[in-house]
């Protein structure tokens, strides 16, 4: 069975950085059944996918965007910056498809994707991976745009970042600066649904990125997922799926926290039902997933 629980929180272009070749790119592809679970539960906290445009800045061979067309969304836009996934596009239905705008580029660049404009951005950016290789051009252009890793700078963008600036971007973790486009993409109001590494939500170093994202997003609910899930493709590290909504959460505001034993279609509708029923406690919180902003120091 999943576990369930609820707790209180309070109130593509020629500068993109040169990654190494697809094995290091850091892409975990996600199971369907997960995917479609996504979905659903963004539908129950009362997402509407139908007549939606639907976004995914590293979208891989692009399931997720196939899974929002097969539910009535009216543009899928997707971006990966892996060339092989061009094939991938080209073999299936979603090249062809008029609804569906796909372009090998960087997600995490300006310009590739319609900011603010998103009625849902969804997937599984690449996690475990960093821009050390990336040129200072490229970097200087990001670290314009970006304010996760300068927590110091508040909400000011560096208008000339320093080498210092540019070595602190070059080694932070892609997983949070996809984190930090997932917003920048999804208009207010919209709709958020990502995966990430579960230490976002629990380790001391990550607290800024909680305060941030407390503080812009509501968070519907944050489940845990078992370390099989990206086992075929080479990993069991422990991570999460985020369900938010691009504004700020009211004060009363409750969290669901869950844990998926399985990412097997019926322990998934489980978890789901357990979701829509609005249950007050089932089991134990999953560890390591403490309410935000809870963990530790």
């Amino acid at each position: 069975m999943s576990r369930f629980n609820r707790e209180g929180a309070g109130a593509a272009g020629a500068n993109l950085p040169t990654m190494p070749d697809a094995p290091d790119l850091g892409q975990f592809f996600t199971p369907r059944a997960l995917i479609d679970f996504a979905f659903d539960a963004l539908a129950a906290f009362g997402a509407e996918v139908a007549d939606a445009r639907v976004a995914d800045p590293a979208c891989g061979p692009g399931e997720w965007l196939r899974a929002a067309l097969e539910r009535g969304a009216a543009q899928a836009l997707g971006a990966d910056r892996d060339p092989a996934m061009a094939r991938a596009w080209a073999d299936s239905a979603l090249a062809g498809d008029p609804r569906c705008a796909l372009t090998v580029a960087d997600g995490l660049a300006a310009g590739v994707l319609p900011e603010a404009a998103c009625d849902l951005v969804v997937g599984n950016p690449p996690f475990g991976a960093d821009l050390a290789d990336a040129g200072p051009d490229a970097l200087r252009e990001l670290a314009r745009t970006s304010r996760l890793p300068f927590p110091d700078r508040g909400d000011r963008l560096l208008v000339e970042p320093s080498q210092s600036d540019l070595r602190r971007l070059a080694r932070y973790p892609i997983e949070l600066l996809f984190l930090e486009r997932f917003a920048a993409l999804c208009r207010p109001g919209g709709w958020i649904a990502i995966i990430l590494p579960e230490g976002v939500l629990s380790n001391a170093r990550w607290r800024h990125v909680r305060e941030w994202l407390l503080g812009a997003m509501t968070v519907y609910a944050v489940v845990g997922l078992p370390r099989s899930t990206f086992r075929a493709h080479g990993t069991t590290a422990r991570t999460c799926l985020l369900l938010l909504r691009a504004r700020a959460p009211a004060p009363d505001h409750e969290v669901a926290l869950a844990e998926a034993e399985s990412c097997e279609a019926p322990a998934l509708a489980a978890l789901l039902a357990a979701l829509c029923a609005g249950a007050s406690h089932v089991g134990e919180p999953p560890p390591g997933l403490l309410p935000p902003p809870l963990q530790r120091d």
